[in-house]
């Protein structure tokens, strides 16, 4: 009967057809990942249809609850990875640590405090060289930190550990180029060493040199929709996970930009392409797969705004009137700042969003894939399929600028 329904949602949603009973919890988000201790949210995230969370590695602390191993290692009974597997819940691991620039690969950061890069720390995580570490010395010690971490806390051999790029690679920076192949060799010397997948996160211009080089083994496409090259990574159909959705607030609800009395986390959609692959999730018993049909049904009501003023409304009728943005559990982003003026309930060019019901010629929408419905868009606003992720347009900010008059092709 499950099959039957999820077969009838996927066959419904390719020509926003209506959705069958049931298709509301088939087709919610399965995998999530967030930088806080989630030992106080498992039954919640488990009750709401997630299957696996993506937890964080890193050799050094950042912020209080940010790495999964600083709760405790497997043989603890009160440590957040022992609570994610006691809830039935699988793992993705990811290792990030001040990585959010190119400067990484010269073994330097960008310190807000002092308003300016300073040299990463060495291996005790104490000590600063007076030289910042060259790019085979960041390599070896957060290899050496992911592994070491990724064993303690039970992570068995085959499942994936995933290295974070979070920055807008230019694919015409050749020292930053070079530099990041030279990373990604030490990387995948050491995990595939030591048994473990290697994986990656960030713009398509970063996964297609990985992946073309036989670096890494998993690809993790950023939702940062102006990265160069990922709307083409996107199309060309070689990513394995894409982050959805950013910072999107689950069981609460956004005021001034801050998650209240909710959880903040990012969603993350496995690419139907690959059916049968693990992606490297893990949990106390071995390698977790989320099943093929539940991979497609999440995949497959999953569009992307294509319209550059698409409007979300309280019925699926022209012209009704638009959802209130100043109560209940939504916080929309401004699309276009530089139009000022009040906040309408838009959704913005080239985000995800979550399709259900349809009439009309209108689609019901989850704009910020949290679960719940949001109310009604014009179903031409929308791509056909989650085949193609439209080009980012430079021109937004100022009126009559292209991407807010782009439309659907």
């Amino acid at each position: 009967m499950l099959q039957a329904v999820i077969s009838a949602l996927i066959a419904g949603s390719m020509v926003f057809g209506a959705r069958p009973a049931l298709a509301a919890e088939i087709d919610r988000i399965a995998v999530i990942d967030a930088s806080k201790n989630l030992s106080g949210d498992v039954a919640a995230l488990k009750n709401a249809g997630v299957e696996v969370v993506g937890r964080y590695l890193g050799r050094c602390p950042q912020w209080a609850g940010k790495r999964l191993i600083d709760s405790g290692d497997a043989r603890n009974p009160d440590s957040e990875v022992r609570k994610i597997h006691g809830a039935g819940l699988a793992i993705m691991s990811i290792y990030q640590y001040l990585s959010s620039s190119k400067e990484k690969f010269n073994g330097r950061y960008w310190k807000p405090g002092e308003n300016r890069f300073v040299n990463l720390p060495a291996r005790d995580c104490a000590t600063i060289p007076l030289e910042p570490n060259n790019t085979t010395t960041e390599a070896e010690l957060d290899a050496d930190a992911a592994v070491d971490q990724a064993r303690r806390l039970g992570q068995p051999a085959g499942s994936a550990i995933y290295f974070g790029i979070d920055f807008n690679f230019d694919p015409n920076d050749a020292d930053t180029r070079q530099k990041m192949i030279t990373y990604f060799t030490v990387l995948a010397r050491k995990l595939r060493a030591a048994r473990y997948l290697v994986g990656a996160y960030g713009s398509g211009s970063t996964l297609e040199l990985l992946l073309d080089r036989g670096l890494i083994d998993r690809t993790w496409l950023s939702p940062s929709r102006s990265y160069a090259g990922s709307s083409a990574f996107h199309s060309s159909n070689r990513w394995h996970l894409f982050q959805a959705w950013a910072d999107s607030c689950w069981f609460g609800r956004k005021v001034a930009g801050k998650c209240q009395s909710g959880i903040e986390l990012d969603t993350n959609i496995q690419n139907k392409a690959f059916p049968g692959m693990h992606m490297g999730f893990w949990n106390s018993k071995g390698l977790y797969r989320v099943e093929d049909a539940r991979v497609r049904a999440v995949h497959d009501t999953r569009r992307f705004v294509c319209n550059g003023n698409t409007l979300v409304r309280r019925d699926a009728k022209p012209g009704a009137p638009l959802i209130d943005t100043t109560s209940g559990p939504r916080e929309f982003l401004r699309c276009e700042p530089g139009l000022g003026g009040p906040l309408a309930p838009q959704m913005c060019y080239a985000t995800v969003a979550r399709i259900g019901h349809s009439k009309n010629g209108f689609v019901e929408v989850d704009h910020d894939d949290d679960g719940r419905f949001d109310g009604w868009t014009e179903a031409a606003n929308l791509t056909r399929s989650f085949a193609a992720k439209p080009l980012w347009i430079e021109d937004g900010p100022t009126k009559g600028g292209a991407r807010r008059s782009a439309k659907c092709q």
